[in-house]
């Protein structure tokens, strides 16, 4: 696992896009561009988002390597709210759950970094390969492509600013972000960058990243998508861009408040708010139903079973391994992998969800009598009881209900996009905006109308009577809703928030509880050592390394 990452990704890319070649969907193949087509070309991207060994590490063993759904794992893994609650023998991710060997000279460093320049270059070839001067001239179906391809793009570098930014770290006194990097991302790659300019690619600033790239992308897509209808939840869709939208803006909403500029500050949640509401009406979905929720062969595993993913990606039975697969690491079921290592919830936070909650069921309360819990298992009872230890989650189902089979277990839809989070987007952006009651409204509203039992209303009045207690409050919320699916942690880094996995009682194995007072120093991702002797001018601008600087709680 601590193997050193020598080639450089952003390298690799420009390599291939250089001699004409791009990766299909198949891990081994490799296509002449000419040869290839638009849509071979757009559709390899969602099965390399999904793709096992994508870094290459897969060969050597590591199980970390399976792309996005690894990604997601990785964050989640760092936030303090999942916790092993079994063997953490058999945790791939623990790297990024104790915050050790997180530095440049090794491999781990390959998830984010590789995989991102990869899906970049792919999105760059569609995009370089149509002449967009007159989108209205563009041939229908190239026109709906270029749009998949410029959704893609700033998604990916959306992900990447937020990972690499070097946001200030104040609760670990050994942690200090030099000035000389302070407001940088990520070198920008473009279709008409050549292998020489690469090679000599500075961090952009954050601003630049947004401002050329995010933004303008975001408008293409929408320019290009507003008449095209996606005809399934596996598909770009406008809404899906709209949600993008959101994100973004509610990300530079508080950037700007960081910075003090309050007027710009609100212009961007405002947008947040307006774009959030665009993505709910436009994707007409609606939110889970607890029957959904706590569905035994389909929960948080099927586009198909229900109206809430907005996109997500699915990986084919024919491409599951038994290893590098989101099933094996995250769901308790599965009778053909211990690699889940009994991933759960956080004690305290589980503790914090209101009993009329159904949300709740979806890790094992220590009074396994408490609820009538679901499962595809035919000895649920007694394997839950038995083989579960407390706060387990079972959240993410297998496939099918198939914990018996890896291939058909393992074949899980990924959600990378559900309507529920445009709630909550915008609830805090109206709120950050200055309409603090009207954002209580809207969270008291989805709260009541789609997560409590039994009639029971829930107010989150009494706990937001400033601002920061109603962040504190929807956060909390936010937490529950989208555990262990790759969002939280973005949303911490960026409202400066605290990692709390030791205290008295804790849940969480010895290894494993950090407190950071505050923002952690790990969620300043560095660029692998690959990349800074690829592209020297990055050796200057690296992110410190943060591997074992928080002190362990005892």
């Amino acid at each position: 696992m601590n193997n050193i990452f020598k080639i450089s990704a952003a390298a690799a890319v420009l390599l291939l896009f250089a001699t004409g070649c791009i990766k299909e969907a198949t891990p081994t193949d490799v296509a002449i561009k000419d040869q290839v087509s638009l849509e071979t070309t757009i559709r390899g991207i969602p099965a390399a988002l999904v793709q096992a060994g994508s870094t290459g590490y897969a060969n050597q063993g590591a199980a970390w390597d399976f792309s996005l759904p690894a990604i997601h794992l990785a964050t989640e893994s760092m936030t303090g709210d999942l916790v092993v609650t079994g063997n953490i023998a058999y945790d791939w991710f623990t790297q990024w759950g104790t915050n050790v060997s997180l530095g440049s000279d090794y491999a781990v460093g390959a998830l984010t970094w590789d995989n991102y320049y990869t899906w970049i270059m792919m999105a760059n070839s569609v995009i370089g390969q149509i002449d967009a001067t007159d989108i209205n001239a563009i041939d229908p179906t190239e026109k709906a492509y270029l749009g998949f391809a410029y959704a893609y793009r700033a998604m990916f570098y959306f992900d990447l600013v937020r990972l690499y930014e070097a946001k200030e770290v104040t609760g670990v006194a050994k942690y200090t972000v030099p000035d000389n990097i302070k407001g940088l991302g990520v070198p920008i790659v473009l279709p008409n960058t050549t292998e020489a300019q690469a090679k000599n690619n500075p961090r952009a600033t954050v601003d630049e990243v947004y401002d050329k790239v995010i933004f303008p992308d975001l408008e293409m897509a929408e320019d290009l998508l507003i008449t095209y209808t996606a005809t399934d939840k596996y598909t770009i869709s406008l809404a899906f861009v709209y949600g993008m939208k959101a994100r973004a803006y509610l990300e530079r909403g508080s950037a700007f408040a960081d910075k003090g500029d309050d007027a710009a500050s609100v212009e961007a949640f405002g947008k947040a708010a307006e774009y959030a509401r665009l993505a709910i009406t436009t994707s007409g979905c609606s939110p889970l139903t607890q029957a959904q929720w706590e569905d035994p062969t389909n929960g948080f595993n099927n586009a198909k079973s229900n109206n809430a993913w907005i996109w997500g990606v699915s990986l084919p039975t024919e491409s599951v391994s038994n290893l590098f697969c989101f099933t094996a690491h995250m769901s308790n079921e599965n009778e053909w992998s211990d690699y889940s290592c009994g991933r759960g919830i956080n004690s305290n936070t589980y503790n914090s969800i209101n009993t009329y909650d159904f949300r709740r069921h979806s890790w094992l309360d220590p009074d396994r009598n408490s609820y009538d819990y679901k499962s595809c298992r035919d000895d649920a009872d007694e394997y839950f009881a038995n083989s579960l230890k407390d706060y387990a989650n079972i959240k993410f189902r297998p496939a099918g209900g198939a914990y018996e089979n890896y291939a058909t277990g393992g074949a899980a839809d990924h959600c990378c996009m559900r309507v529920e989070e445009m709630y909550f987007i915008e609830a805090e952006a109206v709120a950050q905006a200055g309409k603090l009651d009207e954002g209580i409204r809207l969270l008291n509203d989805f709260m009541t109308s789609y997560r409590m039992m039994n009639g029971v209303q829930y107010d989150c009045s009494a706990k937001s009577l400033t601002l920061q207690g109603f962040l504190n409050e929807l956060m909390l919320q936010k937490r529950i809703e989208f555990w262990g699916e790759g969002i939280i942690m973005f949303d911490m880094k960026r409202l400066n928030m605290s990692v709390k996995r030791g205290y008295v009682n804790t849940n969480a194995p010895a290894s494993y509880r950090l407190n950071v007072d505050g923002r952690a120093p790990y969620w300043n991702i560095v660029i692998t050592r690959g990349e800074t002797q690829n592209n020297p001018v990055i050796a200057t601008q690296n992110n410190p390394d943060p591997s074992g600087l928080v002190d362990l709680w005892k």
